[in-house]
């Protein structure tokens, strides 16, 4: 297959990650809509994610090696403190292509060929969390989220994104040190996210 017929499945495998996903919200009666505080909750969180990818941007980028694991630690301590804020369906998909389109009007310009990859992150932690009940109470599906967003962002961009934009490809051992790396940052940010999200919640609930 061409980099643009695996590109095209894998969008395919995107809407049948989503339509599972809503499906399951309905069914365990767990489609619920978004409050103005959790919408303006969730617009904060979209600019510390933006905040927590500038640095990655700018120079760890340039760092072989360790810039997927570092990259990983800020980014999913705060998106899961976000869907810890916000534990409703639709939250991870708002927070990571919220993050993504807003990174994008700020930076090159829109392109919605990287859209897919910005859902693909999302859906399957959306599919996840409605398995779980849209609860990250414990330790253990916190980690769960963290590696799943994780493993799909990572093999997503090298092993499809990467050969469709730009016709580069990589050794078997490099996506996997790289995929390793953001997992295990994914690991670290999520067991920080645990740590701090009672103090987080205990001041939304204050300050709301």
């Amino acid at each position: 297959m061409t980099a643009a017929e695996v590109y095209g499945v894998s969008i395919a495998v995107l809407f049948v990650a989503i339509g599972l996903s809503i499906s399951l919200a309905i069914r365990g009666r767990q489609l619920r809509g978004l409050t103005t505080q959790e919408l303006a909750t969730l617009a904060l969180v979209i600019c510390l994610l933006h905040i927590a990818v500038v640095p990655w941007q700018a120079a760890l980028a340039k760092v072989p090696g360790l810039d997927a694991l570092v990259f990983s630690i800020p980014y999913t301590a705060i998106f899961l403190l976000g869907l810890r804020l916000v534990p409703k369906p639709g939250a991870a998909t708002l927070l990571v292509f919220g993050q993504g389109l807003f990174g994008q009007i700020l930076g090159r310009g829109v392109n919605p060929a990287w859209w897919p990859y910005y859902l693909m992150c999302a859906a399957c932690v959306e599919l996840l969390l409605a398995v779980a009940g849209y609860s990250l109470q414990s330790l253990w599906r916190m980690m769960a989220a963290g590696v799943v967003r994780g493993l799909v962002a990572y093999a997503y961009l090298y092993l499809i994104l990467a050969p469709f934009l730009w016709r580069q490809y990589y050794a078997p051992w490099y996506i996997g040190l790289k995929t390793s790396l953001g997992i295990l940052g994914c690991l670290v940010g999520a067991w920080f996210a645990w740590r701090i999200s009672p103090a987080v919640e205990r001041a939304s609930r204050f300050s709301s």
